[in-house]
């Protein structure tokens, strides 16, 4: 293991990395509705936030990654605690309640549109596709952060291989775009106004709004924590620990300034025609006129519902698994249970129609995380990983 100390690559850290990558790319990312909304139409500066979205990500990741190989906690309430310290009766429930919104916002939206996507190809019940998504996940979950890890991995690969083939083939053809609206500096003229009140306003474009979205973006992301610090478990060095962020920051930012770029290209009519808007990738991908996208592009939104559905579930299941059924000894049907009863609670919610209260939600949820969150993290969470690498060199 020794040779492993410098490595900031190893397949923990890789695997890390792709759990991060597949769980960001859900159907939100893959549909390009994200990428619309919170980068791609504020103007030519808009598709270069992700980058400061996903550092901001990467350094707060760490403090999670980092606290639990420390501290061998790898669920997000015993992690959380040593990283918070006194003030984790404040921030630890806070965590809580973050990730089990978005788990339940991320996962119902997954399984309703596993379910409408099954019926859509196949032509089988929309229950049928949701039940199919349910078991998929489960079995995903059930057994462990190395199957997550090698499951992220496999479908990482396939999602990076369909998704560079629309980058490449959408910077070919519209790379004379970009090119144009980069040097006339577009700025959309009525930008998707940031502000606390939900609301259809517009604004001119401008870098301030532009950045508030991107930190919004970048606040919401950070609920997957508890999932992906999970698939951290077995991790040795601080090294692989930053050795994943970095990875994982590299992939993400290469994906989704790539998709934006594309999404940007079609401005303003991806933006004002209501079809394109709900939808921006399929319409980039259709303009392409590339026909074997028009199969491969369904797998990957499959894939995209599968992986995101994985990684929150996963950090469910790794929270409440030391707390619930403590007299069962078979850890496989436990989990099982737990993902299971975590899952249809997930699909009932969005049979009920909460899933639009909870997806407007996410710019409260942002701001939450923010809060709460992220800047305890920092200034907490880095104070006392600093005092334990201290405790460690003094032994």
């Amino acid at each position: 293991m020794t040779n492993d100390k410098r490595n900031y690559l190893t397949s923990i850290s890789f695997g890390v990395a792709t759990v991060w990558f597949s769980t960001h790319c859900g159907a939100g990312f893959a549909s390009g509705t994200q990428e619309l909304q919170f980068f791609a139409n504020h103007g030519w500066f808009g598709t270069l936030m992700p980058i400061l979205t996903f550092i901001l990500i990467a350094i707060t990741y760490y403090v999670g990654l980092e606290t639990a190989r420390q501290t061998d906690k790898w669920g997000y309430d015993a992690w959380s605690k040593e990283a918070y310290g006194k003030y984790a009766k404040i921030f630890t429930p806070a965590m809580d309640v973050s990730v089990i919104i978005t788990t339940i916002a991320a996962s119902a939206a997954t399984i309703a549109s596993g379910g409408l996507l099954v019926n859509q190809y196949l032509g089988l019940p929309v229950l049928v596709g949701s039940v199919f998504m349910v078991v998929v996940v489960t079995l995903l979950v059930i057994f462990g952060e190395e199957l997550v890890r090698k499951n992220a991995t496999i479908m990482t690969v396939m999602i990076l291989a369909i998704i560079s083939i629309v980058i490449i083939s959408g910077l070919i053809k519209f790379g004379p775009d970009i090119a144009r609206l980069f040097s006339e500096g577009y700025v959309n003229p009525n930008a998707t106004k940031w502000g606390i009140s939900a609301s259809d306003q517009t604004v001119p474009g401008n870098i301030g709004n532009s950045l508030l979205w991107a930190l919004t973006y970048a606040g919401f992301q950070i609920s997957a924590i508890g999932g992906i610090t999970a698939s951290f478990k077995g991790g040795q060095y601080k090294e692989e620990a930053k050795g994943a962020m970095i990875i994982g920051c590299i992939m993400n930012i290469l994906m989704l300034v790539g998709i934006t770029l594309l999404i940007f290209s079609q401005m303003p009519d991806i933006y004002l025609d209501e079809a394109s808007r709900a939808l921006p990738t399929i319409a980039v991908v259709n303009k392409l006129d590339i026909s074997i996208l028009s199969v491969l592009y369904p797998i990957l939104l499959f894939l995209a519902l599968i992986t995101t559905a994985v990684g929150f579930i996963f950090g469910i299941v790794t929270r409440m698994e030391p707390h619930v059924m403590k007299n069962e000894t078979n850890l496989v049907k436990k989990k099982a249970i737990i993902a299971v009863v975590s899952l249809i609670v997930c699909y009932l919610v969005s049979t009920l129609g909460l899933m639009w209260i909870v997806q407007n939600a996410y710019k409260y949820l942002g701001i939450f995380n923010w809060a709460l969150i992220i800047l305890p993290l920092w200034i907490l969470g880095f104070k006392n990983i600093k005092r334990r690498d201290q405790e460690a060199a003094g032994k």
